[in-house]
């Protein structure tokens, strides 16, 4: 049973890939996924917004929360720390990519509830 379900035919069936080609197509859309965060982490007024604080006469950057997710707990200074923000967008791109690849199987008509890849029964032995 549990062999089963760690080759995806039980409630994971539908992240495991049936191809060759959904593995490259999952790698593709990761990369993609990961070049448009990282991107957009950096595009002014997406990823940050650069204010002057009048009080100190400096320039304030405020990141966006969900960008830049590890500077909420870690107080982290991305240019000097750049690592837990690339395993966020790593991690981030990971769900996408496979959000996409199961959107997909979906589309394209996989594998059903119910249903199993087994050949068909030929005649019956019965008769």
């Amino acid at each position: 049973m549990g062999l089963a379900d760690a080759m995806g035919v039980g409630r994971l069936r539908l992240l495991r890939s049936q191809s060759p080609m959904e593995i490259a197509g999952f790698w593709i859309v990761l990369t993609l996924s990961y070049l448009a965060l990282s991107f957009l982490a950096g595009a002014r007024g997406i990823g940050y917004a650069e204010r002057i604080d009048p009080v100190t006469r400096s320039i304030a950057f405020d990141l966006n929360p969900f960008l830049w997710f590890p500077d909420l707990f870690l107080h982290a200074y991305p240019p000097t720390n750049p690592v837990p923000f690339l395993f966020w967008w790593v991690v981030l791109s990971a769900l996408i990519a496979q959000a996409v690849m199961v959107l997909l199987r979906i589309l394209r008509g996989g594998l059903r509830p119910g249903t199993t890849k087994a050949p068909a029964l030929g005649k019956s032995r019965s008769a």
